[in-house]
């Protein structure tokens, strides 16, 4: 497969404050990916990322070092980057761990979060749904993400959020599979009402069933049409 070229997403990236600029760098790199910004196989040279970034090529060494541990990114021969591309049972075991840690996190949730929150939930809910008629693939991503992690980070634990992250991280290049060209996402968003309305309810039980079934939803759409090792 050739891989596609770094500069086709590098418009996305927003250049980071100086103040605390390797962690910046690292955070933004992060962001990109987890929302699909760079599919799976892409090369990410230090030099572009650089210029995007609008900084020196160390900071953005680093991050990648640091997303390579991460395994979000992969460090091949020539000191170059790239996007790994996952096998199918790699990524079938990342959405059945996905579905453990998330739907616990959902349900947890439930029990903590409060009317203020549940009310920016449901905005981001109505974000979506118009990024979905818009056909805005770029905002339909960011705003699913804003949904989910409104409702993790309601749930009270430091834990559960760097593991979702990275979970994230790993699974963020397929995304942009739930987006035929010129079309609306493929994803249908019932799952997302439901969970709304166990929020509501607070329903824990209801919560995970529905987290759980809006994360297997997905991957059933990606696994059957992505592109893997396998």
């Amino acid at each position: 497969m050739s891989a596609v070229q770094p500069e086709s997403r590098l418009e996305m990236l927003v250049p980071p404050g100086r103040e605390t600029l390797q962690e910046r760098v690292y955070l933004e790199l992060k962001a990109a990916i987890m929302c699909g910004r760079f599919p799976p196989g892409q090369s990410l040279t230090i030099r572009a990322l650089a210029t995007a970034l609008q900084t020196s090529t160390m900071p953005v060494r680093e991050a990648l070092r640091q997303l390579a541990v991460e395994q979000a990114v992969i460090n091949r021969a020539n000191r170059s980057f790239a996007i790994p591309l996952m096998s199918r049972s790699r990524f079938e075991d990342l959405v059945r761990i996905r579905s453990e840690v998330e739907g616990y996190a959902a349900s947890q949730a439930v029990t903590k979060i409060d009317a203020k929150t549940i009310k920016q939930v449901a905005q981001f809910e109505r974000e979506i749904e118009t990024a979905a008629e818009n056909q805005d693939p770029d905002r339909y991503i960011s705003m699913n993400q804003q949904f989910h992690f409104t409702i993790y980070r309601a749930a009270g634990s430091e834990v559960l959020m760097p593991i979702i992250e990275m979970l994230w991280v790993q699974g963020g290049p397929y995304l942009k599979t739930l987006f035929p060209k010129g079309k609306q996402p493929k994803a249908d968003l019932r799952h997302h009402e439901g969970l709304l309305k166990a929020l509501r309810r607070r329903d824990p039980r209801m919560a995970r069933e529905m987290r759980v079934a809006d994360i297997a939803d997905a991957a059933r759409l990606i696994l059957a049409s992505a592109e893997f090792l396998d």
